[in-house]
């Protein structure tokens, strides 16, 4: 007989004798909204901590085998239990409902109608609900009009274009941002670094805040979304990006970015807005995920899309940065998904693994040579002009992750001695990391800016570092050992320089260890002048454009940007 033509007695027997019971895993408020719970083992669970709600966790009664004449029993003591859950339930409900019309009588002035956490819906899609929307969220006021006005004001000036693919205009005007209470506390937070150190945590644990209140009610707006990628790039919680991302999902961002696609949809500035926010989070995923499983899923059928935004008549000159950081980190993107780790344990490296790196070394060399032909080298679509070539990072930082995946599977430099391909990789790796200290350490601005930048540039110094630190036991007998421990040290001066004492004296320490086991004596003299530096052109196989033209001449195919 089938279980749907049981009566109900039958039905209550099959599943009250000999079957055990599911144990409770989630209170009562988190079950009624379909949520992950905590468990029984954190009471309150942290959703209701949050909220500030009753938890309340029912366990079951554990199922016994029991006799025909104690079923009516049974059946009595599992419909009471049932009432007792329902009654909570409604109790639970009033609670909220009474919370919700206080918050709504609250908010009356301000026209916020409250929506409950089951009606979460995308926000408006209207460039002016975008900016002026207070993101439905209650932020205490963390800055008085003085403090935020200098905070403000120094960010205005030194912040806005320390990440290369995030729009500066998102920034401005000020009353916006300010009357905005998630993009307002992110730049206190940013600024507060620089400007009011002792304030910064405060700051800090205010965005925090506002991020957790985000994970339940309505969906935050566009502005709070692009605060949050602001907040989580400069400070380097690169684990939330996939939160981020699954809100901008929500927002339809990944609809936008593909219906820019299409040559007869009008381009809107709300339409080109919001599929350039979806490519800044394209970017920040292939750049913090580079040696991790990406977060946005089938994120390569995006990506042609990016060339679109600058065909628009609302394109920003921080497209051009978009489309080039996208073109270049696509290519170690595609190696990532080629190459399996099976296949670097293989000594001597395997051909197809040689040629693949060799390929994609190229790719890169070739990418950089483009975009320094489409972007000024010197200005590079900033309104000012750069003192170091930008892009010089992202470019040795790909060589770095190309060229050190042929450290894998090495265990001792007798691995090595036989293996001429891995030696090669190994070497221009390391005068990768070597280039993108240079670069940082020979930038008057970036040493400027690096104590309160140091969260966001020091992620990639430290890759580097990382890198010289645990190649140079294996490789030293291949490599200069001294350019790059003083490297090193150029690096714990910065490090110095812009507060981090501890990291500093980290630095100071491995470059002593790795000296030492290296037999790697380093003078005063290296410190400040770390030999000569191989030509751009030789260490990297740059095409001849470098050896014939410096970056501060006219280049012929870039008429429309200022003489320098």
């Amino acid at each position: 007989m089938e279980i749907g033509t049981l009566p109900a007695y039958d039905l209550y027997h099959k599943f009250s004798h000999g079957i055990k019971s599911r144990s409770l895993s989630a209170c009562l408020r988190c079950r009624r909204q379909k949520l992950k719970c905590g468990g029984p083992s954190k009471i309150p669970c942290q959703r209701c901590r949050v909220s500030n709600a009753e938890c309340v966790f029912v366990p079951p009664k554990a199922a016994q085998p029991v006799s025909a004449g104690s079923d009516i029993e049974a059946k009595t003591a599992l419909l009471q239990q049932r009432l007792d859950l329902v009654e909570r339930e409604l109790r639970l409900e009033i609670e909220n409902l009474r919370a919700e019309v206080a918050r709504s009588s609250h908010n009356s002035n301000t026209g916020f109608s409250p929506t409950l956490p089951s009606q979460r819906e995308p926000a408006a899609l209207s460039v002016a609900e975008t900016y002026i929307s207070s993101s439905n969220i209650d932020s205490p006021i963390i800055a008085t009009d003085s403090e935020w006005d200098e905070l403000y004001e120094f960010f205005f000036t030194n912040c806005r274009t320390v990440v290369s693919v995030i729009d500066d205009q998102l920034y401005s005007p000020g009353e916006t941002v300010k009357n905005h209470p998630f993009m307002s506390a992110v730049i206190c937070a940013i600024a507060s670094r620089a400007v009011r150190p002792a304030k910064y945590q405060e700051y800090v644990a205010a965005v925090d805040k506002l991020i957790t209140h985000t994970f339940q009610g309505p969906v935050p707006d566009l502005l709070a979304l692009q605060a949050m990628i602001v907040f989580v790039t400069w400070t380097g919680r690169t684990r939330l990006i996939g939160y981020i991302v699954s809100v901008a999902t929500e927002l339809k961002l990944h609809e936008a970015a593909i219906i820019i696609g299409d040559q007869e949809t009008e381009y809107t500035p709300d339409l080109v807005g919001r599929a350039r926010t979806w490519f800044t989070l394209c970017c920040l995923d292939l750049q913090t995920n580079i040696s991790r499983p990406f977060v946005i899923n089938n994120m390569r059928d995006y990506l042609p899309y990016a060339k679109y935004i600058a065909m628009s008549p609302h394109h920003r000159p921080v497209d051009d940065r978009i489309r080039a950081y996208i073109k270049g980190f696509t290519i170690t993107g595609d190696l990532k998904r080629q190459l399996k780790s099976s296949q670097l344990t293989a000594n001597p490296l395997l051909q197809e693994v040689v040629d693949l790196f060799t390929s994609s070394d190229e790719l890169v060399d070739q990418w950089f040579h483009e975009i320094n032909n489409n972007i000024h080298p010197l200005y590079q679509t900033f309104p000012e002009r750069q003192d170091r070539n930008r892009l010089l990072m992202p470019f040795a930082f790909m060589k770095l992750y190309i060229n050190g995946l042929a450290l894998q599977g090495v265990g001792s430099a007798e691995d090595l001695s036989s293996d001429p391909a891995r030696i090669e990789f190994i070497q221009r790796a390391l005068d990768s990391a070597s280039l993108m200290i240079q670069t940082q350490y020979e930038s008057h601005e970036f040493r400027r800016s690096f104590h309160y930048t140091m969260d966001y540039f020091g992620t990639p110094t430290y890759y580097a570092i990382s890198f010289i630190f645990k190649a140079l036991p294996l490789a030293y007998n291949f490599v200069d050992s001294q350019r790059l421990l003083a490297r090193v040290r150029q690096a714990a001066q910065m490090f110095q320089q812009g507060g981090a004492l501890d990291a500093a004296n980290e630095l100071r320490q491995g470059v002593d260890r790795i000296g030492a086991l290296t037999q790697t004596v380093l003078s005063p003299e290296s410190l400040e002048n770390p030999g000569a530096e191989i030509p751009l052109n030789i260490l990297f196989d740059i095409p001849s454009f470098i050896d014939e033209m410096a970056w501060d001449d006219d280049f012929p195919t870039l008429g429309m940007f200022p003489s320098v």
